[in-house]
């Protein structure tokens, strides 16, 4: 009996191992991760790194367009793009990450 426990209790670790973590991908100079919280609805987390001359309106620019790039891509060009900052942050100069809702229509 005593082995026959060992057996499921190994058979029921491995089959439901540890979640698997989030892990940002690459395209050029800005990191991502993409997560899904419903049917049509969908957060894009995006940070940037410096370039050798840049400026936080460049930086916040180019993560806006790669968020509407990235958005048309997951939602077939119709979707609706918010900005997912809370108000309550405070607004910190320099900006090197966003974040984003997405809505697929």
């Amino acid at each position: 009996m005593d082995a026959v426990l060992r057996g499921l209790c190994f058979f029921c670790t491995v089959v439901t191992g540890a979640p698997e973590p989030a892990i940002p991908r690459g395209d050029g100079d800005i990191w991502f991760l993409h997560e899904t919280i419903g049917a049509d609805t969908h957060v894009l987390r995006l940070s940037a790194s410096d370039l050798l001359l840049d400026v936080a309106s460049a930086r916040r620019e180019r993560l806006d367009a790669f968020a509407r790039r990235l958005a048309a891509e997951i939602c077939s060009d119709r979707f609706e793009l918010a900005d997912a900052q809370r108000a309550s942050w405070p607004e910190a100069p320099p900006t090197y990450a966003r974040q984003y809702v997405v809505r697929c229509r």
